[in-house]
């Protein structure tokens, strides 16, 4: 990946990366796992909406590396105009913070830190 400097990087940037990212290896883990379309498809909108990606990062938190917490504090508080009616305000503020990491752990290259939240995260189970 191309050398960015996380800390003048716009927080909101780092989240419509991570949003991308977060899909992407979403969706490889639910294809790694066997499932038909309907069901990829299920399991992937479970796990790619501010509702989830806000749950996980609270339960992840406090293991999160010190410089990767002032970022996504750095992000939750950005500068965010819209909402979507399907959450609340904080979690969708929550959910910016948490794309926002994914992206930086991109961007530093720790995709099996990536694919760990996710293991760890999202069982794929039908509920």
């Amino acid at each position: 990946m191309v050398s960015i400097d996380l800390r003048e990087t716009s927080g909101i940037v780092l989240a419509y990366l991570g949003d991308s990212v977060w899909e992407l290896y979403v969706r490889e883990f639910f294809i790694l796992k066997g499932y038909n379309i309907r069901n990829l498809n299920k399991h992937v909108v479970e796990s790619v909406n501010a509702k989830t990606q806000s749950r996980i990062l609270r339960d992840i938190f406090d293991e999160v590396d010190e410089k990767y917490k002032q970022l996504i504090n750095r992000s939750k508080n950005g500068n965010i105009k819209t909402f979507p009616r399907s959450c609340t305000v904080i979690e969708y503020r929550e959910a910016t913070g948490f794309e926002a990491y994914i992206g930086a752990l991109y961007i530093d290259g720790r995709i099996d830190e990536i694919k760990n939240i996710i293991r760890k995260n999202l069982n794929g189970e039908d509920k």
